[in-house]
């Protein structure tokens, strides 16, 4: 009789911590902000910065109309000067300094229609900029 009373509950503590689990394992609000990944194709070519909204902090190099280009070897020619190479990590583009390894900035693939990117834009180390592009591709 005292096994029978053990595996009783053995099992309700089993029960409880699989509803438990199925409570706590997922939510809406442990999503990334984008399911959207950026890879090579979506990127590679030159983009032009239609629209900045949020905190742009650099007006003097980061604006409207100004342009950029990823090329397929990893190299491209950033908004900033520095910004002359790339990386696509975990569906991210982190841009770097390739003569010094120092990260630039992190860009979130938003959305995609067509030929036009809605990208998140983060500053890295003492940038703490925070602004969505909207880029649209010119070749």
């Amino acid at each position: 009789m005292e096994m029978k009373k053990f595996f009783s509950y053995l099992t309700a503590i089993l029960m409880i911590a699989l509803v438990s689990m199925g409570f706590t394992a997922c939510s809406s609000d442990d999503d990334d902000e984008s399911s959207l990944s950026f890879t090579k194709e979506i990127i590679v070519g030159k983009w032009k910065i239609t629209n900045i909204a949020g905190n742009n902090e650099h007006g003097n190099w980061l604006f409207v109309g100004s342009e950029a280009e990823f090329k397929s070897d990893g190299t491209c020619k950033g908004w900033f000067s520095m910004e002359d190479a790339y990386k696509i990590e975990g569906g991210r583009i982190k841009t770097y300094n390739a003569r010094t390894s120092e990260p630039m900035f992190v860009y979130t693939l938003l959305s995609q229609n067509g030929a036009t990117l809605s990208v998140k834009m983060d500053g890295t180390l003492d940038d703490n900029s925070t602004c969505t592009l909207t880029l649209k591709k010119v070749n």
